[in-house]
């Protein structure tokens, strides 16, 4: 994609002007507006966009309302499908936009129209759901506020790391034919895992603006008699991003997508997938203008994005102020910790997603019926080879459009698959309570794994952490409330709480009366989470990590949902699949 005026520019004296044109004698006639480049980095490099933006544009809309979005595939070479992520798509489940697995991908020059209902309320975001597009910048935010809301004083942050010589499409190769070229770079967790990513990020973007010479940082705009509201969306693929604002405290009221009671913190953490939103305080300094940083959780390469806050119409400049100090005397309260501590050297104090207290009312009884409850043992698995895989199964994509041709599935998985390929599926009974322990533990750990359910918002009801070296923050051992009981190769099959006591939904420490709701959870290494959901949005939904290429190499499963009572698609949905030519005559 090029500019239609100038195929290259050049940045200087904060502006943009055509590559061939003498940016010290030119005018401003002659530059080219901002708006109209994707600047990223300022490397020239291929890109996947939506509406030739980098993030695609904000869709904001309100609770309730009818959606009607038309998607047209402009590549030549690529197919297409667009996620809606966080809505529950009840009663368009062919809406969610998985190619493959609730619809056929969008064909080069195709156009798909997707049409749901705005619902539930919150932030969430879009993005292309097709090998590794989204690192190409095939993402956006879509919010959906309350009737009346009052929207004078937002912002929408949208934060991502970036590869200047990596593209989806190389990307894809290397996802497929393994690690052991020279991109890949291992990356370190602060508890010491390892982020076995199949290419090394070089710089980060906030609103699809990163450090260039000769040109300003991303700006916001504020009011300093007035707090105002940041959306905060990682829309990343390999790394978890640490936002702070000097000067200032933020106060968390919203996780991804669902209230919360408000809680005083110095900064946030962000996995790929997940969405913050905070308040900031009124200010009472003279300062006007205000670095907010977004730095990758990571030790061993880490990357800082800077984004401008400035405040009453002031002259835009670079800011001369400076992050909080964390001490022994004031700690630094940081949310959303993938991991259960910071080495004690860095005076932080986490508080995890689970020790929150949600403002939404919960649908499901603290004890649930005993008839109309499953438990499911999940384990997520990552050694860093190609191969990732939830309880031993590689999940297989099938070759048409799982929910709406239920019968093209070809490669079901059976009791004897471990480490195999195949197409993996859970079965859920209509109105049942569901708990799904989710873990990261044993040979095939990885590191702190975001994880990502379709079609549901689900109650976090429990997050078991390992032991972990104080000193040093690095993980001593896996978490012991879960054992694994059958294992083969260098997977685990089958795991069960260590107490047996602990089965059908009695394990210690649940929060059953005011749990978060989320749709995006990180399963910490070396430890679980445990979420609740009820079996009533009938659809074919998938549970996956957000981690791109751990998704490619297999680490997803489909929950197939009250299959009775599913919403059938229009009878023109397109359909797809493989063909047997063999009977064809030939004379």
């Amino acid at each position: 994609m090029f500019h239609p005026k100038a195929n290259k520019v050049v940045p200087y004296g904060g502006k943009l002007y055509p590559y061939n044109t003498d940016p010290k004698s030119a005018t401003d006639l002659d530059s080219v507006p901002e708006n109209e480049v994707i600047i990223a980095n300022g490397v020239q490099r291929p890109v996947v966009v939506f509406n030739k933006t980098l993030p695609g544009p904000d869709i904001i809309v309100y609770e309730g309302q009818t959606v009607i979005i038309h998607v047209t595939n402009k590549m030549r070479s690529e197919v297409l499908g667009v996620h809606w992520h966080g809505l529950y798509q009840r009663n368009t489940p062919f809406m969610d936009g998985v190619p493959f697995i609730t619809q056929c991908p969008i064909l080069p020059g195709q156009t798909f129209t997707y049409k749901f209902q705005a619902y539930p309320k919150g932030t969430f975001w879009y993005y292309s759901t097709t090998g590794l597009q989204r690192i190409d910048g095939a993402s956006g935010a879509l919010i959906i506020r309350p009737k009346g809301a009052d929207t004078t004083t937002e912002h929408v942050l949208q934060v991502q790391e970036w590869y200047n010589s990596m593209h989806s499409n190389g990307a894809s190769l290397l996802a497929k034919f393994g690690e052991g070229t020279q991109h890949s770079k291992h990356l370190v967790s602060p508890d010491g895992a390892i982020y076995h990513s199949i290419f090394t990020p070089t710089s980060a973007l906030i609103n699809g603006k990163g450090k260039v010479n000769e040109l300003p940082f991303y700006t916001f705009k504020g009011n300093r008699n007035n707090s105002f509201l940041f959306r905060t969306i990682a829309t990343g693929a390999v790394l978890p991003f640490k936002i702070s604002i000097d000067g200032h405290k933020l106060t968390i009221i919203e996780a991804n997508g669902y209230r919360v009671k408000g809680i005083n913190v110095e900064s946030v953490i962000l996995n790929p997938g997940e969405r913050i939103v905070f308040k900031t305080n009124k200010l009472d300094s003279r300062t006007y203008n205000f670095w907010i940083r977004a730095t990758t959780v990571d030790v061993s390469n880490s990357i800082e994005i800077r984004a401008i806050l400035c405040y009453d119409e002031n002259e835009v400049a670079e800011p001369k102020t400076s992050p909080t100090i964390c001490s022994s005397k004031k700690p630094c309260k940081v949310f959303n910790c993938p991991f259960g501590l910071f080495p004690v050297k860095e005076y932080i104090e986490c508080i995890t997603s689970d020790k929150v207290d949600s403002l939404e009312p919960t649908e499901l009884q603290k004890a649930p019926n005993k008839k109309q409850f499953k438990e499911y043992f999940l384990n997520f698995e990552y050694p860093g080879t190609p191969k990732a895989a939830i309880n031993g199964k590689q999940f297989l994509q099938p070759s048409a459009s799982a929910l709406t041709q239920p019968n093209s599935i070809s490669t079901p998985c059976n009791t004897s698959c471990v480490g195999c390929q195949c197409t993996n599926s859970i079965n859920l009974k209509h109105n049942d309570t569901v708990h799904f322990v989710l873990t990261n533990i044993g040979t095939g750990k990885g590191w702190g794994h975001p994880v990502h359910l379709h079609g549901h918002s689900f109650e976090l009801l429990k997050m078991g952490f390992p032991t972990y070296n104080r000193i040093t923050g690095n993980i001593t051992t896996e978490n012991e409330e879960i054992k694994c009981i059958k294992r083969r190769n260098d997977y685990c099959m089958t795991f069960t709480w260590s107490d047996s006591s602990w089965m059908n939904g009695n394990a210690l420490g649940l929060n059953l009366v005011n749990p978060p709701l989320k749709d995006t959870v990180v399963i910490p290494r070396g430890g679980y989470v445990v979420i609740r959901i009820r079996a009533n949005n009938p659809g074919l939904w998938l549970l996956h990590s957000l981690v791109d290429h751990q998704t490619l190499y297999g680490m997803s499963v489909m929950i197939n949902e009250s299959s009775h009572f599913v919403h059938q698609p229009p009878s023109d949905f397109p359909k797809c699949g493989n063909f047997d030519g063999i009977q064809t005559p030939l004379h």
